[in-house]
Formats: structure tokens, sequence, C-alpha cells
């Protein structure tokens, strides 16, 4: 995630997963453990059809996801009885853990935009911006992600 401030404005860009089938064991695989929404739809033709964005802030999406899917121990057992795992695609982008309110402010605008069905429409913002803007990329599968941490250097 990259986020830009300008004024009362702010711009995030999102680095989404590819879109994968669901499979229980191979997303436990490809799910990172680090913060982040993981998005649940289904294809109709060439249309995606969002089922919902669910935020893994304190879990991580490995173990958020595993929790969220899991029918002994989802806090939401109704849609998971209504999911068709046949047909069910996810997608994941890792969100910076530093800021709660980054996280609420991207759940508010992918919620507006993209109207999930289980997502509820009422979900508010931070109100610490007067715009919220978010470019969407798509990671392919030969992305190669780096994070690049910096250090001091010590004089003398």
């Amino acid at each position: 995630m990259k986020k830009t401030v300008i004024g009362k404005e702010v711009y995030y860009t999102l680095a989404w997963s590819p879109l994968y089938p669901y499979d229980r064991f191979e997303a436990m695989r490809k799910m990172p453990e680090l913060g982040g929404i993981i998005s649940l739809l289904y294809q109709n033709q060439s249309r995606n059809e969002y089922l919902i964005f669910y935020s893994c802030h304190r879990d991580g999406c490995r173990v958020g996801f595993k929790k969220f899917m899991d029918p002994y121990a989802t806090r939401h057992p109704e849609i998971l009885r209504e999911l068709d795992l046949t047909r069910l695609l996810y997608k994941f982008t890792v969100i910076d853990e530093g800021n709660m309110l980054d996280m609420q402010d991207i759940m508010y605008w992918l919620i507006r935009t993209y109207n999930p069905r289980y997502n509820e429409s009422t979900f508010k913002d931070s109100q610490r911006f007067a715009n919220i803007y978010i470019n969407e990329v798509q990671r392919s599968e030969e992305d190669v992600v780096e994070k690049i941490h910096g250090h001091r250097h010590r004089e003398g």
C-alpha cells in the first residue's frame, strides 16, 4: 500500500493479488501473514460480483481468512452458509499495519465503490479527509514483491 496526503485529500495505491479460485488448502499457502483486506467474489461472464471485503488487521490475512471460512470458528456463519464455494474467488491486498484509520478509509471506499452484498452500506470513514482516492493495481503471478527497510548510517 502506498499513501499520499495532499491537503485534505488522501491518495492510496492498493496492489491486489491475482484472482484465485477458492481452495482452503491452497489459500493458506498463498495468503500472507501480514494485515490486509480480502475480497470474496463471483465472476459472472466478465463481470465481478463482490460479496464482501474483509479486513484482517489483527490476525493477518492468512489467519483471518481461515477464521472467516472455518464453519466452527467464523463470526459470520450466515454468510458462510450462503456462499457457493465452487464459484468463489478471492484476492487480497496488504495494508500497512501502522494506522487503523487508513484501513477504515480504504474499507469505506471499497464498500462505497463496489457495493458488496454482505458489507454494511452504512460503513463510515475516519472523517480525517475531505476526499479519498484509491488507485488499484493488479499484481501478476510472476511479481516479486520487495520491501526495502532503511537504516541510519552512523558517523565515525
